[in-house]
């Protein structure tokens, strides 16, 4: 619309009779001054990035995917979505993919803005990440653990007779896992002290963050050894899941049923990084023999046989009747 038909515009569509052609200009030339802050290549490669048409009689962006306020549009959303999704190496534990999904949800249901009449319910539901993650922690503990800084946290147990703890050391990784009861954000952490500051694989504890009831940087200044190989995600690599014991990884076969809806599905996405395809129906995997390993051969249990070795064969076996004697 122009300028000089602003006024009558207003009234006539919102009753809004105290908006005035001058303050339609001011608000015109700070919406251009935004837009050349937040896109000043483009405003000299482009000139003004606000236009009139003459034949519309409107003003337009020249481009639909910008604008002069901080929240992404949808083809914003999806742009970055698609550049994660494309660099999805950079991330550990398929935490690329969960991104690109998240993104694109929130540019669905963004676009759902768009119906007159919408269904009063949520149409995606996404894993929760509010108290029970610690998502409030996060944020600090990225800068700690990015600038490699000491810091001091509490923290009490599940259990009801847990106390709480502090602990003084070195914050190395934000671990994401999501299975059955153990959904949440986990923090890898080693306690240092003037007598040990060497960090190794083998010192390293986990705590999950929506326990931790405070945390803060530690106000003694204690210089830790890394070594320059050192890669805090090697604390999972032979874990089926989030904990590890202190055993090695054993090698691991299993079988999966001929008719079983698992083969397709088994070979498609490996039940661990170390998975080895056999033949058909065997499938090797090196891990350690743990409660989550054995909970996951439980579950699917109709579907996979162990095979070897033959105590985690045994294990399985003595479980599996227990479980059968309760339905006698």
């Amino acid at each position: 619309m122009r300028s000089a038909t602003v006024s009558a515009y207003f009234t006539d569509h919102f009753d809004q009779i105290s908006y005035s052609d001058r303050s339609f200009s001011r608000d015109l030339k700070a919406l251009r001054e935004k837009l050349a802050e937040r896109y000043p290549s483009l405003e000299e490669a482009e000139g003004d990035l606000i236009r009139y048409s003459k034949s519309e009689n409107r003003f337009y962006y020249i481009r639909d995917d910008i604008s002069a306020f901080p929240s992404f549009s949808e083809k914003e959303l999806d742009q970055i979505a698609s550049i994660i999704d494309f660099n999805k190496h950079l991330f550990t534990g398929g935490n690329g993919n969960g991104i690109v999904n998240k993104l694109r949800a929130i540019s669905l249901e963004n676009n759902l803005l768009k119906h007159e009449d919408l269904a009063n319910w949520p149409a995606i539901e996404l894993i929760n990440e509010g108290d029970r993650s610690g998502s409030e922690h996060v944020k600090f503990l990225v800068d700690a653990i990015s600038g490699k800084k000491c810091i001091e946290i509490s923290h009490k147990g599940l259990a009801a007779t847990s106390k709480t703890k502090t602990i003084t050391g070195l914050p190395l990784l934000i671990k994401e896992y999501n299975n059955g009861w153990y959904t949440g954000w986990y923090l890898l952490f080693q306690e240092v002290s003037d007598s040990q500051t060497r960090i190794s694989l083998d010192k390293l504890r986990l705590f999950a963050l929506d326990r931790i009831e405070t945390i803060r940087l530690s106000p003694t200044n204690i210089k830790t050894r890394i070594h320059p190989d050192f890669q805090p995600a090697d604390f999972f690599k032979n874990s089926l899941g989030l904990f590890r014991g202190t055993s090695a990884a054993e090698r691991v076969l299993i079988r999966v049923r001929e008719d079983s809806w698992i083969k397709e599905y088994i070979a498609k996405y490996p039940v661990h990084p170390s998975q080895k395809t056999m033949d058909t129906f065997h499938y090797e995997l090196s891990v350690e023999i743990n409660e989550e390993l054995e909970n996951f051969l439980l579950r699917y249990s109709t579907e996979l046989q162990v095979i070897e070795p033959p105590l985690l064969r045994e294990k399985v076996r003595e479980k599996l009747e227990t479980a059968l004697s309760h339905y006698q």
